[in-house]
């Protein structure tokens, strides 16, 4: 088949590629397509329609700074209000026009200065810059489980919820504790008739401090509504700020964790009646080792008579059931898998093989020298390209780890045009002196005390790093990269 040459490609039509196409047509440019495997756009956001899906932190955070002007129905908005959000700036800066479906990247190398990208249906594109916005929650996770195959039953993963199958009346078993199986107990309880959870971690519960937002109409001084946003939004990125320092900075100042983690066990603690079930819920690791889920009802679950919660290890998967090693067969018609995603391991982030100078993949680089990346967006040998969801990056509030990449990623695309470059990439200096850095400030955190062994944190690397989240605030972030977008970055002709 034939070949495409653009500008820029983006792979992938989820919010961070629909605002990393947003940024460039705020800039002027036009030249630029988005591939996306999906018949539709939307990322996780699209795929993840199970009963009680919404965003775990408050909508006025969970947007971009560009387009908060917004009618959030709730504080915390559900899945399918955020997928209409999404599809509604893909509208209004209309980007749907340059996304083309049905087109799964597997492979990107680099030949000159030009990155070429091949297809799973034969086509190819080359473009000179590449984004990478294929997400971290996108590829789901099977458990490795004998018997799996064998459920004579229906079983689904979470994020790819079969509604034509109706949970009334069923033996459900949900496999999992989560963030998303949290949201999904308590939504599916009313509806089924018995309820197994199958825990191999606890986690953390917080309370959620949801409530129904005012509808713009209904206020009749526009400015004041404003106004409401605009500090809902601040009251919320501060209490980000926040939580977010008392992990980074966890081995220095300790006593801030543990003050907040008295407080929310003890609020767990009021929600379970049976102490046997409530001392199994209650964590044991410190709070922050994995990412918290605020739930009013996921703990109150277990209070019901048909809903069991199962700490004893599975053993395998029987036609008729789950049975534990403790040779229990717990019979069930249905089987959900809330067994999450592909995070740190290799085929993800990006979910396609980049190759770059020398043939050498970006996968056999990370696995030989620890993941890493320069502020999140670029690694040396491989220029033009740019990840927005880069290693020592992530956090609790995506669209503010997203905007600060993005405004280096445009930057450097920009300062590309205005030097007439061919080529973008890192210094290999700077990006050793950034990864010292990161890698110093990670050994502040909470994620290297004893007391984070055995939570089984997706934020821990296959080398042991917690190479997920920037071990700073998202605030150090801001500061770091205002007025210093192409800092770091070598151009050449």
């Amino acid at each position: 088949m034939g070949m495409t040459d653009v500008e820029t490609l983006i792979i992938g039509a989820g919010i961070s590629g629909i605002g990393a196409a947003i940024g460039l047509r705020r800039v002027g440019h036009d030249d630029f397509t988005i591939l996306e495997r999906a018949p539709t756009l939307g990322g996780t956001w699209r795929d993840n329609t199970y009963p009680g899906v919404a965003v775990d932190i408050p909508s006025s955070s969970y947007c971009f700074a560009f387009e908060t002007d917004y009618p959030w129905s709730h504080a915390y908005a559900s899945g399918a209000e955020i997928l209409k959000y999404v599809h509604h700036c893909a509208r209004k800066y209309d980007i749907e026009r340059h996304i083309q479906y049905g087109a799964s990247v597997i492979r990107a190398s680099l030949e000159d200065d030009r990155w070429r990208v091949a297809l799973a249906d034969g086509r190819a594109l080359t473009a000179r810059f590449l984004i990478a916005a294929t997400g971290l929650f996108t590829t789901p996770v099977l458990p490795d489980i004998d018997g799996l195959d064998t459920f004579a039953g229906t079983s689904f993963h979470s994020a790819r919820w079969d509604h034509s199958h109706d949970l009334s009346g069923r033996r459900v078993g949900v496999i999992g504790t989560g963030a998303s199986a949290a949201q999904i107990i308590p939504a599916i309880a009313d509806t089924v008739a018995h309820l197994h959870v199958f825990q191999r971690t606890p986690i953390w519960i917080a309370p959620r401090l949801d409530y129904r937002l005012p509808a713009p109409n209904a206020w009749h001084n526009l400015r004041r509504f404003g106004a409401f946003r605009a500090v809902n939004r601040w009251v919320s990125e501060m209490g980000i700020e926040i939580l977010t320092l008392a992990t980074a900075v966890y081995q220095r100042s300790p006593l801030l964790v543990q003050g907040v983690q008295r407080l929310v066990r003890a609020w767990m603690a009021r929600q379970v009646t049976d102490p046997d079930i409530r001392r199994k819920l209650l964590p044991t690791y410190t709070l922050g080792c994995k990412r918290p889920t605020p739930s009013n009802t996921y703990l109150k679950t277990f209070n019901r008579p048909h809903v069991r919660l199962v700490t004893t290890p599975i053993a395998a998967i029987e036609p008729s059931g789950v049975r534990t090693v403790d040779e229990t067969l717990h019979a069930i018609d249905t089987l959900v898998l809330a067994t999450g995603f592909l995070t740190t391991q290799r085929g993800n982030a990006p979910a396609f093989e980049a190759i770059g100078r020398d043939g050498i993949p970006l996968g056999a680089v990370w696995d030989a020298q620890r993941l890493q990346s320069y502020r999140g967006v670029a690694m040396p040998g491989f220029p033009n390209l740019f990840l927005t969801a880069g290693p020592y990056s992530g956090g609790f509030n995506w669209f503010t780890m997203l905007s600060a990449h993005l405004d280096q990623i445009i930057g450097c695309i920009q300062e590309a045009g205005r030097r007439n470059a061919r080529m973008v990439e890192v210094d290999p200096q700077a990006h050793a002196e950034w990864m010292m850095t990161m890698w110093r400030y990670a050994e502040e955190t909470v994620f290297t005390a004893p007391s984070c062994h055995g939570s089984n944190s997706f934020y821990i690397d296959r080398h042991g790093d917690a190479a997920l989240p920037l071990p700073r605030t998202p605030g150090w972030r801001a500061r770091m990269i205002q007025n210093a977008e192409t800092q770091g970055f070598v151009f050449s002709q």
